[in-house]
């Protein structure tokens, strides 16, 4: 089959953690034998054999660490989004005919960008579904019904974004299914090489993330400072980390790190913490319970049904502050 991915958020580089979880669905359709077209605002130096890249417009909005945080930095670069749109129509249209097309995130991904190229079947995570909460009703519905007329079928991260799709829009019910982003751990060392390499004698407690305000850091770290004979890293960069590293100033602020080096530094983790209330499937969350770390986080998306059958998961119950009761 030849196979389209269309994203805002992919690796612009080998190694890059941004958008690594698309990066990966990319390699498993290869190895299933599918050809694939990844349209992405990011040029990759080098295809690969069934693996194409092809750069769309739209860098100056899309990167790290988001679309919406870039726009509250320059909402003069909104017209980005219309540029990202046009281009990947206008790519569609010239390397079709295509068996399927897989787009990340609603908007813009999906809606209006591969509208008219079926079968088309939209991946939807937790910012993008947060937006179309945000929107007036009237907007998210005419969104999604124009999707669902379409033919487009919904894959959710997370149960909890199902719903919130489906409450948005009854239509797309039955077109929705929950499947979390594939995980990508070939280059995870063991617990004790990734402690070797990275010289970690003492209990370590790791967050990996955007560091901007809705992943809530601040009360993350503040929770966990109050634990005794703990180093503290956070993986990740934003807007906030000037501000963060001062409040903090006995955490390790490593900024953003590579997908391997993010890895190994969750695999010598003791503990990771989450202390965000907007995800739907969390992947570091998910990368630290299959590398055996055990995770902290607060309830958001499906991680409170997770941690009645997953032993390595707490989740707090009162979601401020995190060293409530746990």
């Amino acid at each position: 089959m030849k196979v389209a991915i269309v994203t805002t958020s992919y690796p612009a580089a080998p190694g890059d953690a941004a958008g690594h979880f698309v990066e990966a669905e990319a390699r498993a359709l290869v190895l299933q034998g599918h050809d694939v077209h990844v349209l992405s605002p990011f040029a990759r130096v080098q295809d690969e054999p069934r693996l194409r890249h092809v750069q769309v417009r739209g860098s100056g909005l899309f990167g790290w660490p988001g679309a919406l945080e870039r726009l509250k930095q320059a909402p003069w670069k909104a017209p980005g989004a219309i540029a990202f749109a046009a281009s990947v129509q206008a790519t569609l249209t010239e390397l079709r005919p295509w068996d399927a097309i897989i787009a990340h995130w609603i908007v813009p991904s999906a809606w209006p960008s591969a509208l008219g190229h079926a079968p088309l079947t939209v991946v939807a995570h937790g910012s993008d579904v947060r937006l179309l909460r945000a929107l007036p009703r009237a907007v998210s519905r005419r969104i999604l019904k124009q999707l669902v007329a379409q033919g487009a079928s919904f894959r959710c991260v997370s149960e909890a974004l199902r719903r919130d799709l489906v409450e948005l829009c009854p239509e797309a019910g039955a077109r929705a299914r929950v499947a979390p982003c594939a995980l990508s751990l070939e280059a995870a060392p063991s617990r004790e090489r990734a402690r070797s390499a990275l010289g970690v004698h003492d209990r370590l407690v790791v967050f990996v993330g955007r560091v901007i305000p809705s992943k809530r850091l601040d009360i993350g770290l503040g929770a966990a400072e109050l634990l005794p004979d703990v180093s503290v890293v956070v993986v990740g960069d934003g807007p906030s980390l000037t501000d963060l590293s001062q409040r903090h100033p006995r955490v390790r602020f490593l900024g953003k790190l590579s997908h391997v080096e993010t890895l190994r530094w969750i695999a010598a983790a003791d503990l990771l913490i989450s202390s965000s209330l907007d995800e739907g499937a969390p992947t570091a969350v998910r990368e630290a319970i299959a590398l055996g770390v055990d995770v902290v986080a607060c309830p958001s998306g499906d991680l409170a049904a997770w941690a009645q059958s997953e032993p390595l998961l707490w989740v707090t119950r009162n979601p401020a502050p995190l060293h409530g009761n746990a």
